[in-house]
This record gives structure tokens, C-alpha cells and sequence, in this order.
């Protein structure tokens, strides 16, 4: 479960605002299908070669030459990849001695330091330990900053019995899983020789069930990372330098459950495979690891970039090696040795996504399913489509929104104007789900008012008015109860068959249950009464993303983090009884009282749960005449190696009658997570948690029948107690 809400709640203080941050950089996977690759390019002494055409490659997909569909050259001299190549350092104090971490630390401080100081690349500082991956800084090219922050990393203190390999693992996935989601290149420098793989038992030369469920895990590793890593532009560095040999029978990739070796996820042979390095110098002088990290930098700004269609294929996980080739003599090519096809990578663009959830594959067994793609479209497009399905089944008219992905807002008025022209109550549930799913994306441009910005004189006029409904209208909410009626939906099942369902992706919403639960409103606390809730599905109100706060500390909370953070004017929009102002906040961790909780289903390893503050940003809508907050969007800005991946929470607030008075309290919200499913896999190593494919929930939530909550009590004067009967 994740939950967020307000922590801490600080009162409310007057603003200022800031200059407009700049634009966030966008924060989507690559888009599966077509295959990009990022290719490096070295003469005889290793030198990189600038200055090629797409003539002068030749792609091999499994020997047979591929059609390369786009080609485009970075050059360090001449054009410099945008956004720049990042370098993230990762510090291993998990599988490096005290030792090896001593002469890592040094090493590194004095490549930071080079230069006076000041790095060409950005570069990020990570540290592994026991408890996972932590972050040290963003990216940054303030060498001098770096080392300090590198000078106090300490060794990390194993506990007994505690296995390094799926530790290991696990915050290499979740490093690539972060980094898919943003554009760019990537060097990842695991400093250090990396981790003991799993190796076959010599004691068992046929191999056992249990063998076999190793096999299957390990196999499910290996797609995992070799996707994810490529999908990030991720290329790794690390491992051992005398160990060619041991690694040369697993450099290729694993065709099915039964090669797969786990010595294959070794740093070395995962760090070949991105078209890195795996040969890393053993250190006994800082300046062997300065020295070799500047090589590794050298490698960031100069290399190609090539992308080409794989085969149609109908199964799942299906191998390719590659080459790529120049023809030219003396010059190698390094880049992904292959990769790993799927049935949704060639989904021809004019079949609907629907009919091809439904056909019949041949070469899926039962425990496979087909990717499900969502057809996006816009406000416009979806609206012309509801009007197409008035007249259609219940049934036919949900399965086609269901295939359907908007790139707009679509709003609550419009939501609430199609209730009544859907043919049954499974269209409207898929519409919902759809509508929700758009809560946090803008409105179509033809809604937004073409009216000037107000001066900046005013906006601080708004925004104070805003200060002024929170410091004095919130605490005037009486104590009240009200009915909360949730709606859940999931995009995966909890459970999934076969965990490489994780790279297949996800499938339509689907209703994961409904519940109602009262909700008080107490001496300024929200609190939700444990005996009242019920619903289809039992603990129904542990599930899913669930806000805390939402009747007034939320908003003092996120309004008064923005005023000491970053608040910019965004835009107008239409509301119900007049225009809304609408702002724009960024608020680092450093500032925010905003926490984000992850508890695993029960029954699950507990070895991921969290109570974590975050940074966040959004967007808040203001009545411009009376500072009346009517809608909040927060998205968190979650760290990387959590399992929670998105924590999205949109209130929207409007007026309610309690006991014959007019209040401003929330109608609606809706609540958006995207998290890694927990599992548990078994082996002869002993039970390790890892996280599994990703699942989606998300929770529409409508809020009612608000009264007033009091007690009442009657003296009665003149009590005569009753005869005793006679006997």
C-alpha cells in the first residue's frame, strides 16, 4: 500500500514568488517496438572514431542483416549529445571490503578534484548498502562538491547471513527502471568487482524441480535487465579485469529458461552485454581508478545512434544476438549484444488494440499473455467515439474504452455530463477509469481562456487571498462526517503467473473492488471510523494509494511548502461560478512535509516497506475573487530504488450544505500509484524478496452525504423509577 499525505503541518505564512522554474524534462519509457541502440566506435589503439555515415554500418539482428531505419552521429568536437550524457558513480560498500572501499574513495575523490574541480559531464554519486540505494546528489559538475560528499561515505556493515546477489540485483533493476524514465545517455560506473553469481550445485548433476525454479528466476532476471538496461540507454561499467576468462561462456545471452545460468548476471557479463566495460583495474593507487574513470568519461560525448524494426514474433522473450559491423578496416563497434524480442514490439499501428487483445496467438502457452497498447487520443477524439457506442452494448461499448489512453485532462464537468448517455454501468466504469487516468495531464487547449496573465502584483494578491482562506476559513469547518465511496482499479493482476510478465507490460483497467467508509471531521483532524467501512472486498481500504489530509491539512501543507519553494502563474481556467487561477509549484525534499508510504500486501516479505518524505510538484487552482482553493494535483518526486514509482494524488473541493451552512470541502479525488509488485522467490539460497512487474492503481473517490457531528444529551427532571412487579 502507498499512502501519502501531509507531515507535520506548518502553519500558514505569507509568499513570495519565484521566478518560472525551468521546464521539467519529460519522464516516459522508450517506446517499445523499434530498437534503439548507442553504439561506440574505436580504432586499433582505442581510440574513438568521429565522423561516419549510416553507409558505413551494417546491422546483424541473429547474422541476418537489418534495415537501420534512423542513424544519428554525436560528436564530442562538433555536436554534443542533448541533454548532455550523464556519469552516475555508484559506490559498493555491500560486495567491496574495507580495504577495496578505501582505495575506491580516494580514487575517486581524486578524479572529482581534477581540473580545479570542474567536470565536462554531469555526474551523480550514488552508494549501495545493505538497506539499498542512496542517492548522494543530484547531477551536478561541482567536482569540489562531489568529493566531499564522497569523503564521508563509510563501509557498510553486513549483517550475517544477508546474500549479496539479490541485493545487488535488485538496485541494478532499480536503477535502470529510473532511468528509463528519463531521455539521454547513461554511463553507470559500479565501482568495485561487483557480486559471487549463483553457480549449479556439483553435487546435483540432473537438475531438480527446485533447480529448475532457480533456472526460471535467474532466466526472468536476465530479460529483465538486458531490456531495462537498454530501454534506460544505460551502458555499465565494473567488474573484475583477469576475469575474461571465467565470463567467456556466459557473454551470450540465455535463448530459454533451461541455459540460463546465473553466473550470465554477473557485473562483468551484464556490463559487455550494454556495450560497457567489464574490466576494471584492481586498485592500489588512487590514480589507477582517476585514471580509469577518465577513460570511461572519454567515451560519453562521441558515438552513434541507430535504430532498426525487429521481427514479427509471436513468443514471448524470444533471443536475437547482435552485431553491428564498419566497413572500414581496423575499427570495432561496441554496443547491446543482443536483445530480447516481444509479440507487442511488432503490433501493426493500424490494428486496434483491442481485436489484437483478443485474437488467438499459436505460439503463447497458457501463462503467457500478449501486451496490451493503449490506443491514445484526445478529448475531442474520445468524445466523437462516445457518441459512436450511444447506441451499442454495454459490454462492447466498455471493452472500447478500455483501449483507449487520453493525452488530455478530461474534466469532472465533462465526466459528469456522459453518465447518462453511456448504455450501462461497465461503460461507465471504463470512462471513469479512463477520465481519472487524465487527472494529472492539461486540459485541451481550446479550454483554456485566452486571457492575459494577471500582474505579478496581483498574482501575490491571490496567492494571499489563498493564505488568507487557509489561515481563516479551514479552521472554522465544523466537526462533520461524511460518506467516501472508493472505486478501485488495477492495470495487473497481484499475482501474476510468470514474473517475466514484467516486461510483457500492462493490460486495460480492470475493477479491483469498491467500498464506503465514514469519514469524521473532528477538532480539525480527518479521521475515518474503522467499523464503517464496506464493500465486495475485504480490507478494501488497505489497498491502493489513499490520501490523508484531504479535508484541510494537505492544502496548508502544499501551500505553504510552494511559498518557500518554487510558486510560478501557469494559467486560467473556466470553473463552475467564475475563473480560476491556476499556479505552478515545485517543492525539493529539503522543504516538503509531504510523506509517501509503502506497505506490501499481507502475507508478503516486509523487506520494502517504507515511510518516506519526498519532494513534489503540481498544481494548484485558486477562486481569483476569494483565494478558495477548488482543485490540487500533487505529483511526488519519488528517489530512485523505491518500489513505489508514482504517487499522484488530484483533490477537487466545492461547496456542501452542513447543517443549513455553505462549506468548501472536497467532492472528489483521485489517487494514482504505480508501484513494483513484492515477491518472493524460493531457492536453495533461501527465500529472497524482489520486486516483480509493475502494477498500476488507481482509486476514484467521491465524497457525501455530509451532517453536521454532534452529540446531543436530554437531563430528564423527575425520575421515578418503575414498581417492581409484584410476585
Amino acid at each position: 500500500m502507498a499512502v501519502a499525505g501531509a507531515q507535520n503541518e506548518p502553519g500558514p505564512k505569507d509568499t513570495a514568488l519565484l521566478p518560472r522554474p525551468a521546464p521539467r524534462p519529460p519522464s516516459s519509457l522508450t517506446p517499445e517496438g523499434r530498437i534503439h541502440l548507442d553504439v561506440l566506435v574505436t580504432d586499433a589503439a582505442g581510440k574513438r572514431v568521429a565522423g561516419l555515415t549510416a553507409q558505413d554500418f551494417t546491422l546483424l539482428d541473429d547474422s541476418h542483416p537489418r534495415k537501420i531505419v534512423s542513424f544519428h552521429a554525436s560528436d564530442e568536437a562538433i555536436a554534443r549529445p542533448d541533454p548532455p550524457v550523464e556519469i552516475i558513480l555508484l559506490v559498493d560498500t555491500v560486495n567491496n571490503g574495507f580495504t577495496e572501499l578505501g582505495y575506491i574513495r580516494q580514487g575517486l575523490e581524486t578524479y572529482l578534484r581534477q581540473n580545479g574541480g570542474h567536470l565536462a559531464l554531469p555526474v551523480t554519486i550514488m552508494r549501495f548498502t545493505v538497506d539499498g540505494l542512496k542517492p548522494l546528489s543530484p547531477p551536478s559538475t561541482d567536482g569540489i562538491k562531489l568529493a566531499g560528499m564522497v569523503h564521508q561515505i563509510k563501509p557498510s556493515i553486513r549483517s550475517q547471513g544477508i546474500y549479496p546477489f539479490p541485493l545487488s540485483i535488485l538496485a541494478l533493476a532499480h536503477i535502470a527502471q529510473e532511468e528509463a524514465r528519463k531521455p539521454g545517455r547513461k554511463l553507470l560506473i559500479w565501482l568495485g568487482p561487483g557480486w559471487l553469481t549463483p553457480e549449479p550445485d556439483p553435487r546435483k548433476p540432473v537438475f531438480t524441480p527446485a533447480d529448475e525454479r532457480d533456472q526460471r528466476h535467474n532466466f526472468d532476471l536476465i530479460v529483465l535487465l538486458s531490456t531495462k538496461l537498454r530501454e534506460a540507454r544505460v551502458v555499465l561499467y565494473g567488474g573484475f579485469a583477469n576475469s575474461a576468462f571465467y565470463r567467456r561462456d556466459f557473454l551470450k545471452g540465455a535463448k530459454k529458461a533451461t541455459n540460463a545460468d546465473g553466473r550470465m548476471l554477473g557485473l562483468s557479463v551484464l556490463a559487455l552485454q550494454s556495450g560497457g566495460s567489464g574490466d576494471m583495474t584492481f586498485f592500489n593507487r588512487d590514480s589507477d581508478l582517476a585514471d580509469q574513470l577518465a577513460g570511461f568519461a572519454g567515451e560519453a560525448n562521441t558515438f552513434y545512434t541507430l535504430s532498426f524494426d525487429p521481427p514479427r514474433t509471436g513468443r514471448i522473450d524470444e533471443y536475437h544476438d547482435l552485431k553491428v559491423q564498419i566497413d572500414k578496416p581496423g575499427l570495432t563497434a561496441r554496443t547491446n549484444t543482443g536483445y530480447y524480442n516481444q509479440p507487442e514490439y511488432s503490433l501493426p499501428a493500424e490494428v486496434e488494440p483491442d481485436s489484437v487483445r483478443h485474437q488467438a496467438t499459436p505460439d503463447l502457452d497458457a501463462n503467457q499473455l500478449p501486451a496490451f497498447v493503449a490506443k491514445p487520443v484526445t478529448v475531442e477524439q474520445l468524445e466523437q467515439a462516445l457518441k459512436q457506442i450511444q447506441g451499442g452494448t454495454d459490454g462492447e461499448a466498455a471493452r472500447q474504452l478500455s483501449s483507449f489512453e487520453l493525452t488530455e485532462r478530461f474534466s469532472s464537468a465533462r465526466l459528469k455530463s456522459w453518465k447518462a448517455a453511456l448504455p450501462g454501468a461497465k461503460s461507465w466504469a471504463a470512462l471513469v477509469a479512463l477520465a481519472d487516468a487524465s487527472a494529472f495531464l492539461a486540459l485541451p487547449a481550446e479550454q483554456i481562456p485566452a486571457a492575459p496573465a494577471p500582474s505579478l502584483t496581483e498574482q501575490r494578491r491571490i496567492v494571499s487571498r489563498a493564505v488568507n482562506y487557509l489561515a481563516k476559513t479551514i479552521p472554522q469547518l465544523p466537526n462533520f462526517m461524511a460518506t467516501r465511496m472508493t472505486i478501485r482499479y488495477e492495470d495487473n493482476p497481484d499475482r501474476p503467473r510468470r514474473a517475466e510478465l514484467a516486461v510483457v507490460g500492462g493490460q486495460p483497467w480492470r475493477v479491483a473492488g469498491d467500498s464506503s467508509a465514514m469519514v469524521l471531521y473532528r477538532d480539525g483532524h480527518e479521521v475515518v471510523d474503522p467499523e464503517a467501512p464496506t464493500g465486495k472486498t475485504p480490507n478494501a481500504e488497505e489497498r491502493g494509494l489513499i490520501t490523508r489530509g484531504t479535508f484541510g491539512p494537505i492544502l496548508s501543507t502544499v501551500i505553504v511548502d510552494a511559498a518557500h519553494s518554487q510558486m510560478t502563474w501557469s494559467h486560467w481556467e473556466q470553473g463552475a461560478t467564475g475563473p480560476l487561477a491556476v499556479f505552478q509549484f515545485v517543492v525539493s525534499r529539503e522543504k516538503s512535509h509531504y510523506e509517501v508510504a509503502y506497505r506490501s500486501p499481507a502475507g508478503d516479505d516486509q523487506s520494502y516497506d517504507l515511510h518516506h518524505t519526498t519532494g513534489y510538484h503540481g498544481e494548484v487552482a485558486f477562486d481569483a475573487a476569494t483565494g478558495t482553493i477548488l482543485r490540487l494535483a500533487v505529483q511526488a518526486d519519488l528517489d530512485p530504488g523505491l518500489p513505489i514509482l508514482r504517487a499522484d494524488i488530484m483533490v477537487e473541493y466545492g461547496a456542501v450544505d452542513i447543517g443549513g451552512k455553505i462549506y468548501t470541502c472536497p467532492l472528489r479525488s483521485v489517487s494514482l500509484s504505480r508501484q513494483r509488485i513484492v515477491l518472493v522467490a524460493q531457492s536453495r539460497y533461501g527465500n529472497t524478496p524482489g520486486l516483480g512487474p509493475e502494477v498500476t492503481r488507481l482509486s476514484d473517490v467521491t465524497f457525501g452525504e455530509y451532517h453536521v457531528f454532534r452529540g446531543e444529551a436530554r437531563v430528564l427532571t423527575g425520575y421515578d423509577p418503575a414498581p417492581k412487579e409484584k410476585e
